[in-house]
């Protein structure tokens, strides 16, 4: 008798995808309004939990869940139970594959795509390209030239976007998962070293594979580990050094073993890029090797000795094994590369002159001056943010909740701010008595508007330790109204912080048509500073963005723009984000203390940047 497989539990994110998807899917049929919300509601409180929804169903407790009610709970318990929800089927079958689809076109949401199938028969992203292409869909009502212009824009993104890439917010905790889970079920001393490799080493956006490189004196067994993971649905390859497999939810994966002596080498190629390893294997070639697959191998004739080629110590051995990447980086002569850098972008020459930056790291982060809490959209209150904040080793956080002005949210008025004053400087005073360095700021991320006008006048904002300003709506204004937008912004003299300057969402929605040099240099010059959005969601600024705003001479900050205590941990993303821009502490503004941080505010400084 074969043992049933054990079905893996459904994670938080897979349950809430299953939700959202059930109240596209209900707004493309035209549902009430109430009855979305009910399920898009349970998608974001479900998405947003710091519990697994697992243990919160074991305990009898999903209707304690807020926007959770009692036919939601049994929707959400049959899912966890057997892994499918016949409600979602049956919605589904009722409508076409195609409509479906057309959802992950970036900005084309349920309601919009309702009006393409029921009033023009539209059901395949490929009919309505065609369609916005021959300027057929100004047949609709609020349809124009400028719609179908930015529903190509759109479709074209969605195409540039293999449907094998995974946002790193996803498969990096997947990843660090399998690790975790490997180790555990291996045992101590089975797996000596492990790591993950490839582009998620490199912290790149998105990624198309899972890699995990290991030492192991029990390769085989290790490798049988692997393959009785729970994430694991099936074995797609096996070999004797390796097996690859595909995830109950995720990219493919793969575990490679190696032997200890190769692990320098083998760490340095598994983590690529093409370009950087290129590179360095010129960089050897010229110095009589090559790089093989598990250490350096010697050509046929190489130098010996001067101009940089080896040293008569090396002359003689036919393979050069490293059981480090720095042994390996040091025998040809460079300065080690951090994996965020290897991307082909001249790391190879500065290497080469011990001239790489010393890159900020998450140690040097000392606050953060972006997050929320239950004042707007947050789900903790302001104590419950200051500890979290604290307990991570930050030194300040700033309370910058949602501005007026924000349709999606509840934002905070003038006078809704003097009450938070208050509460805010309670707590300082309890940390104060207590002899506890951490402090709170009060500051806003105030809405940008339609026209550049703020959501809070300049009075209220002048009374702040900290201002943000964003743009959530309108992000598909042209490129001038958007540009002039944001310029008027950012030359405010109460305006500190550009945030999330792009609005972009990997994935999901293309950045705005902003003039972001343009933009930049206003930044620059004004001494507004600029943000790198930690969310994976964002990362915005992305690395490429980042490194022109710090050429350009902008100050920049990392937040993690937290709306909870566990997206604090999201700060991580932001920080390697800003390594594989080449930036050093100082060269953002919140790896300062807080006196000299807000010292170097826009408001409070004299100069115009750090540098």
């Amino acid at each position: 008798m074969v043992e049933a497989t054990k079905r893996p539990r459904m994670t938080n994110k897979q349950v809430a995808a299953v939700f959202k998807a059930t109240g596209d899917l209900l707004q493309i049929l035209g549902e009430s309004r109430f009855v979305v919300l009910a399920y898009t509601n349970a998608a974001r409180t479900i998405d947003g939990l710091e519990k697994d929804l697992n243990e919160v169903a074991s305990a009898g407790a999903l209707r304690d869940l807020p926007r959770v009610g009692e036919a939601i709970a049994e929707k959400i318990q049959t899912l966890l139970d057997t892994g499918s929800l016949p409600y979602f089927d049956e919605l589904a079958g009722q409508v076409p594959e195609g409509v479906v689809a057309m959802l992950k076109v970036p900005d084309v949401g349920p309601k919009t795509v309702r009006r393409l199938w029921q009033e023009l028969d539209i059901t395949t992203v490929e009919t309505l390209k065609q369609y916005a292409e021959e300027g057929r869909l100004r047949g609709l009502k609020g349809f124009g030239a400028k719609t179908e212009k930015r529903i190509l824009k759109s479709i074209e993104l969605l195409s540039s976007q293999s449907d094998d890439r995974t946002p790193i917010g996803s498969s990096r905790p997947l990843a660090e998962g399998l690790l975790t889970e490997l180790q555990a079920v291996c045992g101590e001393g089975i797996v000596e070293r492990i790591s993950v490799v490839g582009s998620l080493r490199r912290w790149r956006e998105t990624t198309g594979e899972i890699k995990l490189l290991a030492v192991s004196g029990l390769a085989e067994q290790t490798l049988q580990a692997f393959m009785s993971l729970p994430q694991v649905a099936d074995v797609v390859q096996r070999r004797p050094d390796a097996v690859t497999v595909s995830l109950v939810d995720g990219p493919p994966a793969t575990l490679k073993v190696v032997e200890k002596s190769h692990w320098g080498t083998a760490l340095c190629r598994a983590t690529g890029s093409p370009e950087h390893l290129a590179a360095l294997d010129e960089r050897a070639q010229n110095m009589g090797w090559q790089l093989g697959e598990n250490g350096l191998d010697a050509l046929a004739a190489r130098p010996v000795s001067g101009n940089g080629s080896l040293t008569d110590s090396a002359a003689g051995a036919e393979q050069r094994f490293f059981d480090s990447e720095e042994s390996l980086y040091e025998f040809v002569g460079l300065q080690w590369v951090p994996p965020e850098l290897r991307e082909g972008g001249g790391e190879i020459e500065a290497a080469l002159n011990r001239s790489l930056p010393g890159l900020v790291s998450h140690g040097d982060i000392q606050g953060e001056i972006h997050g929320h809490t239950t004042w707007s959209d947050g789900k903790s209150t302001v104590a419950e943010m200051a500890e979290a904040a604290r307990s991570r080793g930050f030194r300040y956080w700033a309370v910058t909740d949602h501005s007026v002005g924000l349709g999606v949210t509840r934002g905070v008025d003038a006078e809704a701010l003097l009450e938070q004053r208050r509460e805010i400087d309670a707590v300082n005073d309890g940390y104060a008595a207590k002899g506890i360095d951490f402090r709170l700021i009060q500051g806003t991320e105030v809405e940008v508007l339609g026209d550049g006008e703020l959501g809070l006048p300049d009075d209220v904002l002048a009374a702040l330790d900290v201002v943000v300003a964003s743009i959530h709506s309108g992000l598909r204004q042209d490129r001038r109204r958007i540009t002039d937008r944001c310029l008027k912004a950012v030359h405010n003299p109460f305006v500190d912080i550009l945030g999330h300057p792009t609005g972009r969402l990997l994935g999901r929605r293309s950045p705005s048509d902003i003039d972001l040099e343009k933009i930049l240099s206003a930044c620059a010059d004004t001494g507004t500073a600029v943000e790198i959005n930690a969310n994976p969601e964002r990362l915005d600024l992305s690395a490429e963005h980042a490194r022109l705003a710090s050429g350009l001479g902008c100050s920049l900050v990392i937040n993690s723009d937290a709306h909870s205590i566990g997206q604090l941990d999201l700060l991580r993303y932001g920080v390697h984000t800003a390594r594989r821009a080449w930036l050093r502490p100082q060269d953002i503004l919140n790896a300062t203390p807080l006196d000299e941080l807000l010292a170097l505010l826009k408001r409070n400084k004299s100069g115009r940047s750090l540098k």
